[in-house]
């Protein structure tokens, strides 16, 4: 990662952002199962491990699975969790 590349900066936005959500749902005892994430966002990671596409295994980031989702904007990742009786989106 190049610190001049404006790209690793904005995706480092995102990894801190999808953090702070990540901790907020186990604040709410969630069990966190993946990342929605903006498609621009999935594919930047994607661009980053093309072993993993290759081999087609999911993308991850942070531990979880990505899921590219058109409704989540660029720097607002959004958790994927299960409160013991369902699914919740935050």
């Amino acid at each position: 990662m190049n610190e001049r590349d404006p790209s690793s900066l904005r995706l480092a936005i995102v990894v801190d952002e999808a953090c702070m959500r990540v901790f907020d749902a186990w604040e709410d005892r969630a069990r966190v199962t993946a990342l929605r994430v903006n498609p621009a966002v999935y594919e930047a990671v994607a661009a980053a491990r093309p072993g993993e596409v290759r081999r087609g295994y999911p993308l991850m980031l942070l531990g979880l699975e990505l899921v590219p989702d058109e409704g989540v904007d660029t720097y607002e990742p959004a958790v994927v969790a299960s409160h013991g009786h369902g699914v919740s989106r935050k």
